[in-house]
This record gives C-alpha cells, structure tokens and sequence, in this order.
C-alpha cells in the first residue's frame, strides 16, 4: 500500500519542508552555503534555497563576483548532499516605481528561483525615487502613510511583478505599507507566490483576511533565515496559517506539496 504522505503535525500544524528563504554570510547570514545546506539536512528538510541580498542592497548585497563563487559552493553542496534539493536563488530588489529591479534579464539564468522584496538600503532606479518610494520608507515608523502614498506604493509591487519573472514576493509591508490584497491579485494572475515571513511579522488581520480569504495565491511560508538557529523556523507563520484554516495545497513548501515556478523550476514532494 502506498505511504500516505503526513502534512499535519501533532499540533495540527502544517508541515513546512522546504525553507524557500535562507541568507549565507554571502550577504546578511552567519554561515555559510554548507552550513544552511548541512542545517537543513540535520532537521530533515527535503528542500532549501540559498537566496541571498540583491547586487544593489549596499549593505548587505552579495556582489556580481560573489554569485558565481556563491553557485560554485551550491553546486558542492549538491554533491556532499544528494538527497537534498538545493536550490540557487537571490532576493534581488525592488529599485523604484517603474518595477525595475537590480537584476538584468540574462541574470534569471543563473537561478533556479528568483525572490524579490522591498528593501531600504538599496540604490534606487532614480533620484525621484528617493522621495516617491524610499523617503516613505524611511518615514514609516513615525508617520503613518497616507492613501495615496500606500497605492503608489502597492503600483511599485504590481509593475515589479508584471514586468520581471519573479517566483516568490517576500514579506510584504515591511518597510513599506501597501495593499496586499491587490499585491496578492497580481501574484496570482502573474503566477507568482507570495512569502508569509515568519522573520517579518507586518501583516494586520485585514491583510491575512484579503490575501487568504478574497484571493487564491499561491503562499511559500519562509523562515527568511540569517542565522542557522533559524533555518527551518517557520513557526510564527504555521500558526496564522492554522489560526485561518490555509489549505496545504496554496502553500508551496508544504509537505507532499509540489509546484512549478514561473521560472520553470519544479519542486516536487
């Protein structure tokens, strides 16, 4: 008789074995791919991306030189750990309202999944920009955005995942309020996924309620690991997934759930 794959936990729970989300000291984490990758293994994760800051985050962001040492150590990692699926992303950028982000169109092939987000420390399309997009940013923690500060806002989402073949919008309002539920429709009509972050926790009841209940996205639940304490954590995130009754099946890195990207990359269960 065939094995009935297990998706809740004795909590009731949901079962997350795939982290989608993960930093190495390639930009903003503590060890290295190896160490995600070996983590992972260890806690019995199946699936784990290695998806570091974009080119353009001037903190933290891994550089065009470092990608290609970066996907050497992913490719390592693969040998020393076959029955891991490792997958070699970025969280690449949003740089301003036209959607343009820190990665060129010859840049997607190098990945096996592409992320993107909403980060303030990062160089922006143009200078009007600054004050559009970044300077609200910036302001968010002492002035509450206005309506048409958090639609340009939103606008800024919709461009960037119309017109760049993103798999997965990471954790959304922070830093940066908008309206998710029509962040959430164009994820969906775009296929891509939206992140519910675990690191992050930025999203009001209203939020869940748009994205969960008005829209069908798709949902990648992500511990946005940068620390190996981290890797797999995913709990914060599994409990407002079980608090709204989340079907297994909208969540992409569910156990016995399998998915294909829009950049063709297929995880399987």
């Amino acid at each position: 008789m065939e094995e009935v794959l297990k998706i809740y936990d004795a909590f009731g729970r949901i079962i997350i074995d795939k982290d989608l989300h993960t930093h190495t000291v390639y930009s903003h984490g503590k060890g290295s791919v190896l160490d995600n990758v070996k983590t992972a293994y260890d806690m019995g994760l199946k699936s784990i991306a290695i998806t570091d800051h974009g080119i353009d985050h001037f903190i933290y962001g891994v550089s065009r030189k470092n990608l290609v040492k970066e996907k050497e150590d992913v490719e390592k990692a693969r040998v020393q750990f076959p029955d891991m699926n490792i997958l070699f992303g970025i969280e690449s950028d949003i740089k301003g309202l036209s959607g343009r982000i820190d990665l060129k169109k010859e840049d997607f092939e190098l990945f096996d999944i592409v992320l993107c987000g909403f980060h303030k420390p990062v160089w922006a399309d143009k200078i009007g920009d600054y004050f559009k997009l970044f300077y609200n940013s910036y302001s968010y923690a002492v002035y509450k955005p206005t309506k048409g500060q958090i639609a340009r806002n939103t606008k800024a989402y919709i461009n960037t995942i119309e017109k760049n073949p993103i798999d997965i919008i990471t954790h959304p309002n922070y830093h940066l309020k908008v309206n998710c539920y029509e962040v959430a429709r164009a994820c969906e009509d775009n296929g891509a996924v939206l992140e519910l972050s675990s690191r992050h926790q930025d999203l009001t009841e209203k939020d869940y309620e748009d994205i969960f209940v008005k829209t069908n996205v798709m949902l990648a639940v992500n511990s946005d690991a940068h620390s190996l304490a981290n890797i797999g954590n995913a709990e914060k995130a599994k409990d407002v997934v079980k608090e709204y009754g989340v079907d297994p099946k909208r969540i992409v890195n569910t156990a016995g759930v399998g998915f294909r990207f829009r950049s063709g990359y297929t995880i399987s269960y």
